[in-house]
């Protein structure tokens, strides 16, 4: 009975002991500051610093002997966390023991704090359109490094300097990802952050642009093209994966700079603009009106013979058309052409029409030896198209095969009833 009673004793004690001793198994650090308020990112690093020497001296300790020696442990605490945090000073420690230890730490910064933080980017030799579209990305980013630092000690970026950068760098990644951040810090007062954008390859080395004008000469383009092709030549040198994700952004800009273009409020052109972005990248203007269709162009025939129709002389072709729209699908035209070698000329008027996009087809009659023609043009997908001519009052028959190398020149390989030959068009 007596050694019952005695082992009974024995465990409500231990029992006890253990509800009143218990190992430290987490430590918990509330940070605050006397002066200038700690930047968020410090704060955190600060918290983890002392949370680190914390976990050092407390962990797997029982707590009633930390509580027993509680002024012992403090003044542990306080002297690793002065030492460590440099450019703040340790103004008061309080700990509070259990199995999750508290450490409330009262910091005030010593020395100068960064007042001002003055942020430069830096593109390196990017046009200013490159810049600007890349400055657009960045547009918080000079606040947020700016609120990272303001209120620290200068001596604290000897031992946070690399958690700053890394958070800038995440930061600057997230927002301009095509780019590659260098960060340089020269501490102060007046804290300057540069950065170096370095960008990612494949980059734009040549930006070409093609215009598409079915209905003007292109020859009145010229203006047009040349203020596109010095605009959008700041494209140049940026990342390609950069220019695809401001795809949109390029085409709003290019449909608002040509709509300030004194040809296109002149005649009321609709210009859609398409890029193929890429390392050579093309930008093409396609025009379109509904009221008029005016073009003009230059051929010269080579090897081919005269016959019963056509002298060799006139190998050298001047042609202008000059059509009225009716509606989407219909169009009277008439086509004059001029033949300098023997100073002749040929009247053409005729009637065409559109049943669907790329296929034209119609009839004309030809003053010079009074014919009449049926004719049919059909686009064959890329620079490619075929022509076909029926002359019916003279029975015969003419084909074209046509590649544009340019817009401003075509070669077109023609075959008839009696004779094959090339032809040299320029489109003006």
């Amino acid at each position: 009975m007596f050694r019952t009673c005695l082992l009974t004793i024995l465990f409500v004690c231990a029992s006890l002991g253990s509800a009143i001793a218990a190992p430290v198994t987490h430590v918990a650090v509330r940070v605050s500051s006397l002066g200038e308020a700690i930047p968020p990112l410090v704060e955190k690093r600060i918290c983890a610093s002392i949370e680190t020497i914390g976990n050092h001296v407390f962990l797997g300790a029982d707590d009633q002997a930390v509580l027993n020696r509680q002024d012992e442990y403090t003044r542990m605490v306080y002297d690793i966390t002065d030492r460590v945090l440099i450019g703040y000073t340790v103004e008061h420690i309080e700990l509070v023991p259990g199995p999750e230890t508290m450490l409330s730490v009262q910091i005030r910064p010593w020395g100068s704090t960064i007042r001002r933080v003055h942020v430069r980017f830096d593109y390196g030799s990017l046009p200013p359109l490159g810049q600007e579209m890349a400055g657009r990305d960045l547009t918080g980013v000079s606040a947020f490094i700016e609120n990272l630092l303001t209120g620290l000690p200068v001596d604290a970026l000897d031992w946070a300097n690399g958690t700053v950068k890394a958070v800038m760098e995440t930061e600057l990644e997230t927002e301009l990802p095509e780019f590659y951040p260098h960060i340089v810090i020269t501490p102060g007062a007046d804290t300057t952050v540069e950065v170096y954008f370095l960008p990612v390859l494949p980059v734009v080395r040549n930006v070409n642009v093609r215009v598409d004008a079915e209905n003007l000469p292109k020859i009145i383009f010229l203006s047009t093209r040349k203020h596109m092709e010095d605009r959008y030549a700041g494209l140049n040198g940026l990342p390609v994966a950069f220019v695809r994700r401001h795809q949109r952004d390029v085409e709003r800009d290019l449909q608002q700079h040509l709509n300030d273009q004194w040809v296109i409020k002149k005649y009321k052109l609709r210009v859609l603009p398409s890029l193929s972005v890429a390392e050579n990248m093309d930008i093409h203007l396609k025009s379109e009106t509904d009221f008029y269709d005016v073009r003009a162009q230059a051929y010269i025939d080579v090897s081919r013979d005269s016959d019963a129709y056509h002298d060799k002389e006139d190998n050298t072709v001047l042609r202008a058309h000059v059509g009225r729209k009716i509606g989407k699908h219909h169009e009277l035209y008439t086509d004059v052409e001029f033949m300098p070698a023997s100073v002749a000329w040929n009247f053409i008027p005729g009637y065409g029409y559109q049943p669907r996009k790329g296929t034209w087809m119609g009839y004309n009659f030809e003053s010079q030896d009074d014919s009449h023609h049926l004719w049919l043009r059909q686009e064959l997908g890329g620079r490619w198209s075929f022509r076909f001519d029926k002359d019916l009052t003279n029975h015969d028959e003419e084909a074209g095969l046509l590649y544009r190398l340019h817009e401003y020149v075509g070669l077109e390989y023609i075959i008839s009833g009696h004779d094959t030959w090339l032809r040299v068009i320029g489109y003006l």
